[in-house]
């Protein structure tokens, strides 16, 4: 009978409560380096079911180091062995109803006794393992109610804006994990600020690869900057969190909290957040294009058609929040590891907003004031699953699904001038819309790898599907005065507009890879892809009761499809983990069908065959500096609703419409990063540089009408209306440098953040016909002082500028200089009573905007509460937002074809009476007879490239 006969036919016996009384367990213990006998070692037997370690029977060996247990039950046990001077031994053993025998067990001598020895090392604040950067949690002193988010802003190289987006070494941060597990899926936020500071042990900072490319070792150009969160051993088991509820002036209120359980590799995590003072804990899913933050252009939008799954942060305006989710992971018998997340939100948000406009044009320029009032209700649902099955020591199986779902409904009221100059008013109109939409992105992607037996030699096979739906429809009644040079006309525009777009993707890969010698890998993969996508457009006018006049001039309906096929041999070479050389080159040949169905059947069909060359090198040049330099070729595809070919006349003074002729764009990426880090003296410096360019890139050509009527197009303009439409143009590039530069200021205790940055861009436009360049330069330089003294006192002292010129060169020219200066103080005081004095001062600065948007403000929050009942569990805090009452929102936005600078509402000065209750249980991992045990807690590495614990 086989040993895992012997082990089913025991569990299925002691299922039913039959066991046997006879059981004996012996063996012996010899110390592991002489074989010499252990004399009078205790031996104790519990349980290994037993979460509590009961003591079942226990001995001590005798002079021979012989042992012997009798009248054991059946079942599985785990013996622990210990001595003094020796490391303890525990085994699991499983009693039958004869004798075990264990034999010799091997007892293993402990180093020099240290008891009365005190040794203090310091983790260095920022070290560097092999491309992960990482940093010692315990060198950044933060309150004790701090989150991840607010321990993360005092890390050199880090930053977080105000509407939670963070950046890492001047690349925005799409991925956060907690000890390399995901959590909500892609959501940095609800990480970042749903984890207490006090868990974390580490922070690390590295470029994540895709699924993919981590089975390959090889970069597919799909990596995301990343953060893994490692948190404290203790942390592996307990439970920790806060609730909180809060009631304020002007019926302001705030609710909510997460709390999280942790046992072992098993962790439930949940949130929930409800106010209606713009907090918000996650990010946003936007499948519909429709909630993005940004004044935006108006009107002429081709809302819709974004089948991207991608997060956003807070939108202009006041937002009402209601959200909750769940989020839970785990190792299942060391081969099934799990995660899962749902998330739900809701927000009702309400927005007035003004958008200043200068479009490049000629013989002149156009200038254009929008003013409007909006109200938008927008609810997200959102799954993810993770399954890693790894089958045997050769082969493993990755599944990972999701699903998001959102809803959306709006209306508004907007108001719209362009003009020439001060008295040269063109037209007017005042646009009443509302619309509703909803759609759903659904993902797979199924994963296998194999390893052979030769090291090296490994095949890997893939499957993705996506399907998505956008399905929507957007009434618009307006009144238009276009004033003309013979006279002012009048117009009226009542329709009604159904716009569907749904599209489906299949695709794979298989890659294999084979040694090279002794550090060379050989990969070759091949990655097929069919992408189809349809658009519905249907356009209805008003019959004075209802919308049921179709109007086929603007219907169409619309199909694309992009089959690419996608082969490419790449080398790696690598010495060491520490140094590493890979280069490769793929070749694509894809084909854009596009076909318009409705009002009149014609096609557009193109093929591309493409080479796609990468290289990466990485080199540690010493144990505190290395580089990292990476290139790479791709192409980007136009979307359904750039090729669609159906005039959008929602709005008479924005015009636009799709271009079927668009092809698809070539880019070429050369990024480098140097590090420096002195675990010595606590001083780190990291260089970025980004050069991109691209050939055929996509933008927007916008012709403005000259005379009283135009036919551009087969689409007749009235004066100053404009035409947008999607062109395919040359010449785009872009830099951009980041350098940071951290120290200790130990008489002080605080660390200073030295950062500047350069950024340069190259933006090709069309306009009139009329080819233009806009060279844009950004030059940016900051400071941070972060307090480094204590829990009880933690301050944070900033200051950023940022100055800005763009000229755009043409016939015409142009010239804005734009300059945003921002000074922050954030100080919280906490004594050892638990008096606490919060203040957030915020100063901004605007200069160089259009008319009537140029602002110096100060923000103020302060808060002054009590912590109390048992280790300080509750807190009640009265807290004043907007102190100074003169809170601002100003963005500018600079593109080939016009600079814009939008102004939203915001929320202005209010008191609230907040109660918090913080839950801590911490390190409850079951412990032995001796205190020892600790059970069989594992520290999972994050996937990713390399990143060292």
């Amino acid at each position: 009978m086989t040993k895992f006969t012997s082990a089913f036919l025991f569990l299925i016996f002691s299922a039913t409560g039959v066991y046997a009384q006879n059981g004996s367990l012996k063996g012996t213990i010899q110390e592991a380096t002489t074989n010499a006998p252990v004399r009078g070692a205790s031996v104790v037997i519990f349980l290994e079911k037993d979460s509590a370690k009961n003591e079942i029977k226990s001995t001590v060996t005798d002079a021979a180091g012989n042992f012997e247990l009798n009248d054991l039950p059946k079942d599985s046990f785990l013996i622990a062995v210990s001595s003094i001077g020796y490391q303890q031994l525990i085994r699991p053993v499983i009693i039958g109803d004869s004798v075990k025998n264990l034999g010799v067990l091997h007892f293993t001598r402990q180093g020099k006794d240290l008891s009365d020895v005190t040794i203090i090392s310091k983790a260095p604040p920022v070290a560097q393992k092999g491309d992960t950067t990482q940093y010692s949690a315990s060198q950044y002193k933060v309150n004790p109610d701090a989150t991840t988010e607010d321990l993360i802003k005092k890390m050199p190289g880090i930053t977080v804006d105000k509407d939670g987006t963070v950046t890492a070494h001047g690349e925005q941060v799409k991925k956060v994990t907690i000890d390399g597990k995901d959590f909500f899926g892609d959501d940095a936020s609800a990480a970042l600020k749903n984890l207490p500071s006090e868990v974390v042990d580490k922070i690390q900072v590295f470029d994540r690869l895709s699924d993919q490319a981590q089975l390959t070792g090889f970069d597919d150009g799909n990596s995301v900057k990343a953060i893994n969160v490692v948190t404290k051993s203790g942390i592996k088991n307990g439970q920790f969190g806060r609730i909180y509820g809060g009631y304020g002036t002007d019926d302001h209120y705030a609710a909510g909290g997460n709390i999280s359980f942790f046992n072992g590799n098993r962790r439930i995590s949940l949130v929930g957040n409800f106010n209606n003072i713009n907090q918000q804990n996650f990010g946003s899913q936007d499948l519909l294009g429709v909630t993005s933050s940004g004044g935006g252009r108006g009107g002429g939008g081709r809302g819709g058609g974004n089948t991207d799954n991608f997060s956003v942060g807070q939108s202009p305006g006041i937002s009402k929040t209601n959200a909750i989710g769940i989020n839970y992971s785990n190792v299942i018998d060391k081969k099934v590891t799990i995660t899962g997340s749902y998330f739900f939100n809701n927000s009702n948000n309400s927005n007035e907003s003004v958008v200043n406009t200068e479009t490049f044009s000629s013989p002149k320029n156009l200038f254009s004031t929008q003013q409007s009032n909006s109200i938008a209700n927008n609810n997200n649902h959102r799954i993810n699953m993770r399954l890693e099955y790894k089958i045997d020591s050769s082969n493993s199986l990755f599944i990972i699904p999701s699903l998001n779902y959102q809803n959306y409904n709006s209306s508004g009221l907007t108001s719209l001038q362009n003009f020439y100059g001060a008295g040269d008013s063109l037209n007017t109109s005042i646009n009443r819309n509302t619309a509703e939409r909803e759609g759903f992105n659904i993902r797979n992607n199924i994963m296998f790898r194999h390893s052979f037996a030769k090291k090296g030699r490994t095949l890997s096979l893939g499957f993705n599907t996506n399907y998505t739906k956008n399905d929507g429809n957007s009434v618009t009644n307006a009144q238009y005065r276009f004033f003309n040079d013979a006279a002012i006309v009048d117009s009226l525009q009542q329709q009604l507009y159904d716009n569907n777009t749904n599209g489906h993707t299949i695709g794979g890969n298989i890659a294999y890879t084979e040694p090279i010698g002794k550090i060379g890998i050989l990969q070759v993969d091949y990655t097929p892809s069919v992408q189809k996508n349809k658009a519905d457009q249907q356009t209805f006018s008003f019959d004075g009761q209802k919308y049921s006049m179709f109007d086929s001039t603007l219907s169409n309906k619309f199909d694309n499809t992009i089959t690419t096929n996608n082969a490419g041999l790449n080398y790696r070479r690598s010495k060491n983990r520490d140094e590493q050389l890979s280069f490769g080159v793929n070749f694509q040949n894809a084909r854009l069908e596009s076909q318009r169905i409705f009002p009149i059947v014609s096609s557009v069909n193109q093929t591309f065959s493409d080479i796609l060359p990468n290289a990466m090198w990485r080199k540690k040049f010493s144990a505190s500096s290395n580089i990292r330099v990476f290139y790479r070729a791709s192409t980007n595809f136009p979307s359904v609703n750039q090729l669609q070919d159906v005039v959008n006349l929602s709005n008479p003074l924005r015009v636009s419409a799709g271009n079927p002729a668009l092809k698809e764009s070539y880019t070429n990426l050369l990024s480098g990063r140097y590090t420096y880090t002195n675990s010595k003296t606590s001083r780190s410096f990291i260089a970025n540089v980004f050069l991109q360019t691209a050939s055929n890139y996509i933008s927007n050509a916008i012709y403005i009408a000259q005379q009283d009527t135009v036919i551009q197009q087969g689409i007749q303009l009235k004066k100053g209306s404009q035409l947008t439409k999607p062109v395919n143009l040359d010449g785009y590039k872009s830099l951009r440098t980041f350098l940071t530069y951290s120290m200790p200021i130990n008489p002080i205790k605080t660390n200073i953040n030295l950062n500047a940055g350069f950024s340069y861009s190259r933006l090709p436009g069309l306009n009139n016909y009329t080819a233009s360049i806009t060279n844009n330069y950004a030059y940016n330089t900051g400071v941070v002082l972060a307090s480094n003294i204590s829990e009880y006192v933690d301050f944070n002292l900033s200051y950023n500028a940022s100055f800005n010129n763009a000229q755009t060169t043409s016939t015409f020219a142009s010239t804005n200089n734009y300059v945003n200066q921002t000074a922050g103080f954030q100080l919280n005081l906490l004594d050892k009573k638990g008096w606490f004095v919060r203040n957030d001062i915020t100063g901004q600065s605007y200069s160089g905007l259009s008319a009537g948007l140029n602002q110096h403000f100060w923000l103020w929050n302060a808060a002054i509460g009590k912590k109390f009942l048992k280790k300080q569990a509750g807190e009640l805090k009265l807290s004043v937002f907007d102190l100074l009452k003169q809170n601002q929102s100003i963005v500018r936005t600079v593109t080939g074809a016009y600079i814009e600078d939008a102004q939203s509402q915001v929320l202005q000065q209010y008191f609230m009476l907040t109660f918090t209750y913080s839950l801590r249980n911490f390190g409850v991992a079951a412990k032995s007879f001796n205190g020892e045990f600790r059970g069989r807690e594992g520290m999972n590495r994050p996937v990713g490239r390399n990143p060292s614990f």
